[in-house]
């Protein structure tokens, strides 16, 4: 009898990989509380003692980042939930304190991989028969590391290059464990800069990683998005082999590529890269404002560009379809700031979802400079250097002295969205755009009898 693939093996020295014992990753997400709780006490009662020296805004951003490294470490070395909740964090830099999202940068080229014997055990027992039944040559060493698994190169029998994507066990049977222990880790290690924006990234990490741990279902929206994405130039998306993917395993075509935003930071020529990022952007706006769906999981590790400059669109476990009045309301909003109307902006917020139905809404004047704030890369009907944008700063402070915006809480239809942009954004800042997103806006205003 096959064994559950979501079911946690015992614990064998130097296995490998992950820790699947509920108990031993609750331990270690304990011991790491302990850790970072006890940091964050020392350096309070060192500088309420008058301990910290002269330089006490010195040894805090050491205590910071001390914790951030502790974090990461661990985030790293249990994948699952708490490399998902990274992976999250790091969509939009500005969501989190600077030292924090530099330790993200290396989250996943250090985390620790599953030895070949038990991704042969994961495989056999998935398909019922040996490996090399199903494989023509498998190579042992992981090309890349995921949330809740790990890639493979390999061939089929009929010489077709694959990668092979092996689920880490037990990810699922820990995951309500995992995040209740990581969110106290991140609210006690003070490395997310709000309690209410983590509280909503642990939920999303929640429903992320369900979706992404049923990869027959990754198989079946691989297949829609390439006959989606067919007939856009620029873009490719692998092709899946149904015949070779299970609950725990996918295979699909191996597709030779770069990390995007490595790439482009690596082109000399501005103009080409604009190009690029243009057509990445393009992509995104086609999909949710012509189909109203979208590829939800934007981290860097998701996007290649191949030796042709094909952006490569990888993982699509996490794919989120939205109600089209939404869509097209987002648009509406867009024309509402451009024209100035904070009126007509505040219906269609109303219309829309945002807020509670008896909420009073922010003055006026308080909505305009805070849009005027969050929606200057789209304000001009030019192109935008988002290399010398820092804006969470500016927002933060803004909020501060204008805390009626809290009521401005979005539609639950729209939580993802709002992430896919911030995660936008965080690649284009990372990637030096210098882009007309007015431009682009507007075109699609037009496309849908917006303006």
């Amino acid at each position: 009898m096959a064994k559950d693939p979501d079911a946690p093996p015992p614990e064998a020295p130097g296995a490998g990989g992950p820790s699947t014992s509920r108990f031993g990753r609750a331990l270690k997400l304990g011991g790491l509380a302990t850790r970072v709780t006890g940091s964050v006490i020392a350096h309070s009662v060192k500088k309420a003692f008058g301990g910290g020296g002269g330089d006490d805004t010195h040894a805090g951003a050491q205590a910071l980042m001390a914790n951030a490294e502790r974090i990461v470490k661990t985030m790293g070395e249990m994948k699952g939930a708490a490399m998902k909740v990274g992976q999250l964090l790091s969509a939009d830099p500005d969501l989190i304190h600077p030292d924090f999202a530099d330790q993200l940068a290396s989250l996943q080229r250090n985390a620790p991989s599953m030895t070949f014997d038990m991704v042969r055990r994961q495989i056999e027992t998935a398909f019922g028969q040996p490996l090399e039944k199903l494989y023509a040559e498998f190579e042992p060493e992981p090309i890349g590391a995921a949330s809740i698994g790990q890639v493979h190169r390999a061939k089929l029998h009929n010489g077709r290059v694959v990668a092979v994507k092996v689920q880490y066990p037990g990810i699922t049977a820990t995951l309500d464990s995992d995040l209740r222990n990581l969110g106290a880790v991140l609210s006690v290690g003070r490395v997310f800069l709000s309690k209410e924006r983590l509280e909503q990234f642990i939920d999303e990490a929640r429903g992320a990683i369900l979706d992404e741990a049923d990869y027959e279902l990754e198989a079946r929206t691989l297949a829609k998005f390439r006959r989606l994405l067919s007939h856009r130039p620029g873009l490719r998306v692998p092709e899946p082999f149904p015949e070779y993917t299970a609950r725990n395993v996918i295979t699909m075509e191996f597709i030779e590529g770069g990390k995007l935003d490595e790439v482009l930071l690596g082109l000399e020529d501005q103009a080409t890269k604009d190009a690029i990022i243009t057509r990445f952007v393009e992509t995104f706006v086609w999909m949710f404002h012509e189909h109203y769906v979208l590829h939800a999981d934007p981290h860097p590790g998701n996007f290649l560009l191949d030796a042709d400059q094909n952006i490569v669109l990888l993982d699509f476990g996490c794919v989120k379809e939205f109600d089209p009045e939404l869509c097209d309301g987002v648009l509406y909003l867009l024309r509402h700031f451009w024209e100035g109307d904070m009126h007509a902006l505040e219906q269609r917020f109303r219309m829309m979802g945002f807020g509670t139905p008896d909420a009073k809404f922010p003055d006026h004047e308080v909505m305009r400079q805070y849009h005027d704030m969050i929606l200057e890369p789209i304000k001009h009907d030019a192109p935008f250097d988002f290399s010398e944008w820092a804006v969470h700063g500016r927002i933060r402070a803004f909020m501060r002295e204008n805390f009626e915006l809290i009521r401005l809480v979005p539609p639950a239809g729209l939580i993802l969205y709002l992430r896919v942009l911030a995660g936008l954004k965080g690649q284009m800042t990372r990637m030096k755009a210098n882009i007309n997103l007015r431009a682009l806006a507007e075109a699609q205003c037009r496309r849908k009898g917006v303006m």
